[in-house]
């Protein structure tokens, strides 16, 4: 094989075709490929070891320790790590350094499968908090502090809490209120920050870090100019081991880190530190394109308006949330406006669901990618305006009783989640005896599996709770609007614990 054609493999070729395509990202990495911004390196140059002067990250004493410490003095933590496989890792690395195999915890249902993985390698019991429910936009508000403090009083075996905030979405919940009330306990609160690592900067909301979390777990690559898989997990407590916690990373984290992915990090570190103009800037084109959106007719742009409501207690406004449902006919829904920017005006949007598209933004977006954002969504709201008048043929009307049924769903979700409760726990669950069935021919058994969407990769469904109807046909409906849900396994049925008794 020749050098040319080693350098260019299959892979390489295909991701190089799609970088040179026209696409504008508006999804992560956040460095937005913006090559002439950052750094010149040559990855293969620095992909070096463990040896003389290159530090070890799992014992750090030279070089790595002092990037870590200037990632902890950016966020004022007592400790910061470097995640070199993405937030997954710190958040099985915070949760196995929080509690023992075994004990109670508190997660809100809307966090990530990550969570739910530390659950199942923890053997941990879950008593699950929901967000409130936004209906006119279809997501997750925040967690509410005063439902936080009731679930405690019921269950005074909880030894650590576990949420997401800020969520994909941007909602941010009071992490100072729901901290205060865990520490009277002693019991220590862990904050899925993943979302929020330009937080602290120019008008973003304040970190879980700064707000008494006190393990704080940030996904660099989400909304900084980093290396995809970068994270950070900061320490900030006398109720955490600072030696467990760093048992828990050499677990669940490589021995042989790619000290490319650390120079990311420290490189990140650095320009937030620097970066304050840059993130001056970038907040004036967010709020020229958010208000040039908030003109068009027939789509909804959430805001600062939520805050105060639905237990939001503050709003980041990097995440564009695009709603049209609810405008016009329900034909047209979130998967497609997000098919429709990609196909029409190769704007790459992060993820869509029911009733929006998700743009997600970082201070590397360009002016020029904001203006083709704003055309396009401008041309789009003068479609949906010519649109309204009602479906012209059955294919439509068939749409949209789809779209009705999973809109009717969502309506009453904080309901129907509030009543439903975990069955087994998720060990239990996952290594119980399976059962094959069709999803639609599970209604009232016990999961044994995940089902989810990803992005943005929250469960509507996790091992051990029943499945009931109302979700069956969530599913049939997200299916036929052309949603792709993972979990299943085996040839198009999913996995349920065998009934106790069944014959073999």
């Amino acid at each position: 094989m020749g050098n040319e054609e080693f350098l260019l493999s299959k892979l390489y070729k295909s991701l190089e075709s799609y970088s040179s395509s026209g696409i504008y990202p508006f999804h992560m990495p956040g460095h937005k490929r913006r090559v002439e911004s950052l750094p010149r390196w040559n990855p293969w140059q620095i992909d070096l070891t463990e040896v003389e002067g290159t530090d070890n990250l799992h014992h750090a004493e030279g070089i790595l320790k002092d990037a870590m410490e200037r990632a902890a003095s950016l966020w004022q933590a007592d400790h910061s790590y470097f995640l070199v496989n993405g937030s997954t890792g710190g958040i099985l690395s915070a949760v196995g350094a929080a509690v023992r195999p075994g004990d109670m915890v508190l997660v809100a249902r809307n966090c990530h499968k990550s969570v739910y993985h530390a659950l199942l390698l923890n053997q941990l019991k879950a008593v699950y908090v929901y967000p409130e429910w936004i209906a006119e936009y279809g997501m997750a508000g925040g967690i509410s502090p005063v439902k936080v403090e009731r679930i405690l009083q019921s269950y005074p075996q909880i030894r650590a809490v576990i949420l997401t905030s800020p969520t994909y979405e941007g909602i941010v919940s009071d992490i100072g209120a729901i901290a205060e009330i865990l520490h009277r306990r002693e019991i220590p609160l862990i904050v899925d920050e993943a979302h929020g690592a330009h937080f602290n900067q120019a008008n973003f909301p304040v970190s879980a870090v700064s707000r008494g979390a006190d393990l704080v777990v940030q996904s660099c690559h989400k909304t900084l100019p980093a290396l995809t898989q970068t994270g950070l997990l900061h320490l900030n407590s006398s109720l955490i081991d600072r030696s467990r916690v760093e048992e828990m990373l050499s677990i669940y984290q490589t021995s042989s880190p790619s000290y490319v992915l650390m120079a990311s990090m420290d490189a990140a570190v650095c320009f937030l530190k620097e970066g304050q103009k840059c993130f001056h800037e970038y907040q004036n084109r967010l709020d020229s394109v958010r208000g040039g959106i908030s003109m068009l007719s027939n789509i909804s742009i959430p805001g600062r308006e939520l805050v105060g409501k639905y237990s939001v207690y503050d709003v980041d406004n990097s995440k564009i949330l695009l709603s049209i449902c609810g405008k016009v006919h329900s034909l047209f829904h979130g998967k497609w406006l997000y098919e429709k920017l990609r196909c029409d005006y190769k704007l790459q949007c992060e993820m869509a669901m029911e009733k929006y598209a998700l743009i997600l933004t970082s201070v590397m977006d360009t002016e020029e990618g904001f203006s083709r954002l704003l055309s396009a969504l401008k041309e789009i709201d003068l479609l949906l305006e010519n649109a309204q008048g009602g479906e012209k043929d059955v294919e439509r009307l068939a749409r949209k009783r789809v779209c009705d049924s999973f809109l009717e769903y969502n309506e009453c979700w904080e309901e129907r989640m509030e009543t439903k409760t975990a069955v087994f726990t998720i060990a239990d669950a996952f290594y119980a005896e399976k059962e094959y069935l069709p999803f639609s021919a599970a209604e009232e058994r016990i999961s044994s599996e995940y089902l989810y969407l990803y992005p943005p990769g929250i469960p509507l469904l996790a091992p051990g709770e029943r499945i009931d109807r109302a979700l069956i046909e969530k599913v049939d409906a997200l299916e036929r609007q052309g949603f792709e849900l993972y979990g299943r396994r085996v040839e198009g049925t999913f996995p349920v614990c065998k009934e106790t008794g069944q014959k073999e």
